[in-house]
């Protein structure tokens, strides 16, 4: 009876150490899901609701907007700045008569006619970009709160989860007991997920409302900002033809500076061109299996390098763009294949001494 009592007494201790030990791995785990999420790394465990998935998408989108249409405006308005400077130095520097009323159209262009678009479209993006774009980021709390309890609940669930069946595989006599608790788990959580999904998708939608409306007032204020520019430096140009007064050197200057801003255009249309086919070409041989160095019908091991690691003929290397069929490389420099000559038979061994 009293070895009973023992082997009783001690499978009870082992039980209840198990139970601590898996309390405290699921502490554990918990504690450090949350230092995770807190510094930002929580993305390789995503929520597997959709609209958890898609809110946490648009929230970093939201974020980035705010910190880049900032940035934006603080470059356009230095942009202006530099202009306005650099009109008010030609106008005060150029000496030729025939010039100056199109230096002086050319400074009222970037003086207050170029500050009053660059208000216009502050005032813009500041209406319909900024101040909405800050309200989601920075007026939801009692939202984020939500979601960081919704992280809670997650966690609290998973390490309850684990136990119960960790449970059941150490005491299999109560497994009804376990799954039961695990059915009820479930059907909470289910319904917790729910009601999260519902509110999500909600906050979702007014935020792809508002992010409608900031796109549309970026597009129309710089399309606003950008067409008033280019009339004011077309009446510019105007100004600079009528003030030349037949001038042969002053047509001749501006009718080459026009050919050369025409070649520029069209050479960078070209290039766009070309990077675009170049590109379309490596995917076609990316699909196919093709070395992109060495086009050997094989993917090569040292893609982007300046030789190609694919193995050629007799275990030798390729050189990109060298026709290696056939041929052998050897230090980047290929050579004709020429059949060696078999070798002479080896002599037999003589037997070895008993």
């Amino acid at each position: 009876a009293v070895m009973h009592k023992l082997a009783s007494l001690s499978a009870e201790l082992k039980s209840k150490v198990q139970d601590a030990g898996s309390a405290l791995s699921d502490v554990r785990s918990r504690v450090t899901q949350q230092v995770i999420d807190a510094a930002g790394g929580g993305a390789a465990e995503e929520d597997e609701i959709p609209e958890l998935q898609q809110h946490a998408r648009i929230d970093a989108s939201l974020r980035r907007l705010y910190e880049r249409s900032d940035k934006y405006m603080r470059a356009l308005n230095q942009v202006c700045e530099m202009s306005r400077a650099l009109s008010e130095d030609f106008a005060n520097v150029l000496a030729d008569p025939a010039l100056g009323q199109a230096a002086s159209a050319f400074k009222a262009a970037k003086g207050p006619h170029a500050q009053a678009d660059s208000t216009v479209l502050g005032q813009v993006l500041y209406r319909n970009v900024f101040q909405p774009v800050r309200r989601e980021v920075e007026g939801r709390k009692d939202f984020e709160r939500r979601l960081a309890d919704r992280k809670k609940v997650r966690l609290d669930y998973e390490a309850f989860r684990r136990k119960q069946v960790g449970l059941l595989q150490s005491d299999p006599t109560n497994k009804s007991v376990y799954e039961g608790n695990l059915e009820a788990a479930a059907k909470t959580f289910a319904r917790h997920s729910e009601g999260v999904a519902r509110d999500v998708a909600a906050v979702n939608a007014e935020r792809q409302q508002m992010l409608s409306v900031a796109f549309a007032g970026l597009v129309l204020s710089q399309l606003e900002f950008f067409s008033s520019s280019a009339g004011a430096l077309e009446d510019v140009v105007v100004a600079a033809s009528a003030g030349g007064g037949g001038s042969a050197t002053l047509e001749r200057d501006w009718a080459r500076m026009r050919g050369e801003m025409a070649q520029l255009v069209a050479n960078a249309q070209q290039q766009q061109a070309d990077k675009a086919a170049a590109a379309a070409a490596r995917e076609r041989e990316a699909a196919a299996g093709r070395c992109k160095e060495c086009h050997n019908g094989r993917r090569c091991r040292g893609n982007g390098l300046r030789t190609c690691t694919t193995p050629g003929p007799r275990g030798r290397t390729r050189t990109p763009g060298a026709r290696t069929q056939g041929r052998r490389t050897e230090g980047g420099k290929a050579r004709d294949m020429a059949p060696r000559p078999p070798r002479p038979p080896r002599p037999p061994r003589p037997p070895r001494p008993p």
